[in-house]
């Protein structure tokens, strides 16, 4: 039994590993986009992510109509905005495949102690700077995409406009200062707080006048 929770904890022990050296290299990615935008390799790796998230989104979309149309028993193939939808994939598909022309990669077997397995290994002979960030990049972008639903996950922030990976599903912001400003521009948000601040100024006067009446019977007693 002993044994057996040493093993579970250990499991659990990389498993959680796993899941703090994943978010921190998401965060260093994102980061990297955030804070070098003119960076060449950065805009490059940009195009991918944008075009990938594009006809991952044109993807699912399609998808649900399609499952619409066939619950009606209508024909989707005479449907206009579904055939544009789909010769929108197929640019997004030729744009895309363009921009990863330039990257490729090796297998590589890797392994340990009881532990076998095969990774893709960049190939990079430039000497720049970003070469090897870049090749990385593209990389874990090509295996979020193996992945159903991540892409999905990788969206721009209604409020700031950077990359994020979002936790939730129905996530908007990729944090909380972005979504307080964005609800404080709101104008359903501002007329609220209007509201609040006009009935908190008469709730005051009553207030004063009350301490004011309180005070006078004070005095005249």
């Amino acid at each position: 039994m002993q044994e057996y929770c040493k093993s579970v904890m250990t499991a659990r022990k990389h498993t959680l590993r796993g899941q703090v050296d994943r978010a921190d290299g998401e965060r260093e990615f994102f980061a990297t986009l955030r804070e070098h935008p003119t960076k060449p390799a950065v805009k490059r790796v940009e195009t991918v992510l944008t075009l990938m998230v594009e006809a991952d989104t044109l993807a699912r979309e399609q998808r649900e109509q399609k499952r619409l149309f066939e619950r009606s028993g209508k024909d989707w193939h005479r449907h206009k905005p579904l055939m544009e939808s789909l010769h929108a994939s197929t640019r997004t598909w030729k744009l895309l495949n363009e921009a990863l022309l330039p990257y490729s990669w090796v297998p590589l077997a890797e392994g340990g102690i009881g532990r076998f397995g095969i990774i893709e290994r960049p190939v990079t002979t430039s000497p720049a700077q970003w070469a090897y960030w870049e090749r990385m990049s593209v990389g874990t972008l090509l295996r979020l995409a193996r992945k159903p639903g991540e892409l999905s996950r990788l969206r721009r922030c209604s409020e700031c406009l950077q990359w994020f990976h979002a936790i939730k599903g129905h996530q908007q912001f990729c944090g909380v200062s972005c979504r307080r400003r964005h609800t404080a521009q709101d104008s359903e948000f501002k007329d609220k707080r209007a509201a609040y601040m006009r009935e908190r100024r008469i709730d005051e006067k009553e207030e004063e006048a009350q301490s004011k009446r309180q005070a006078a019977r004070v005095l005249s007693e």
